[in-house]
């Protein structure tokens, strides 16, 4: 058993670089993946908010009626997207 965990060791050792490298390609990759992904949801929401203000325009109707009612349609919008 003791021989298993020293060659497990030692291999483990031996690949210490490759791993430390692993780690740094992946402490880059990852938060480009997040900024992206947080970044097209923001245009996505904008987006939304836009189209909502856009079919809310053709009717007449209070600042508040409109406020609620384009708040309304863009989350109805977000969650027919999920």
């Amino acid at each position: 058993m003791s021989e298993f965990l020293k060659n497990t060791l030692d291999n483990l050792n031996n690949y210490a670089g490759l791993f430390s490298l692993f780690a740094v390609l992946a402490s880059i990759i990852v938060p480009c993946i997040i900024y992206k992904k947080e970044n097209k949801a923001k245009k996505q929401a904008m987006q939304d908010e836009l189209e909502s203000i856009q079919e809310m325009s053709m009717f007449p109707m209070s600042m508040q009626e409109r406020e609620f009612f384009t708040k309304k349609s863009m989350l109805e919008k977000g969650l027919k997207r999920d």
